[in-house]
């Protein structure tokens, strides 16, 4: 019977676990950058089809949710809100997809150093 080769084991210094930290927090927060990003597209959705909605309007005074309530709008300013709130919406998405860029680059780099180090000791992959 032949023995199996055992992998040495490699010391993990304090830097180490501080990479592994980082990386632990960043890909939590991609996690999250991510479902925004998704909660953005949904919200672009429904302003495009509240705008649908409201070219087909013939009222002259149509009602807009603001916060939590339900504000009567002529149909001139209400289409001006709904432009202002797809701008804002889609300034939020453009910031949001930069910063998820961004943490995605810090994963990468900081996968490639781990793994680098540890090879097949440590695992960074996500479970599908």
């Amino acid at each position: 019977m032949a023995a199996k080769a055992q992998t040495p084991q490699i010391e993990v210094l304090a830097e180490d676990q501080q990479r592994i930290n980082m990386f632990s927090r960043l890909y939590t927060k991609m996690h999250d950058l991510e479902r925004l990003l998704k909660h953005h597209k949904n919200e672009l959705e429904e302003l495009e089809d509240a705008g649908n909605e409201l070219m087909l309007s013939d009222e002259d005074n149509v009602r807009f949710v603001v916060g939590e309530c339900l504000v009567h709008f002529d149909k001139d300013a209400a289409e001006g809100r709904l432009e202002q709130v797809t701008q804002d919406v889609n300034k939020e998405m453009e910031k949001t997809t930069a910063e998820l860029e961004e943490v995605k680059a810090k994963l990468k780099d900081l996968k490639s150093t781990l793994y680098a180090k540890f090879g097949k000791q440590i695992n960074l992959e996500e479970d599908s």
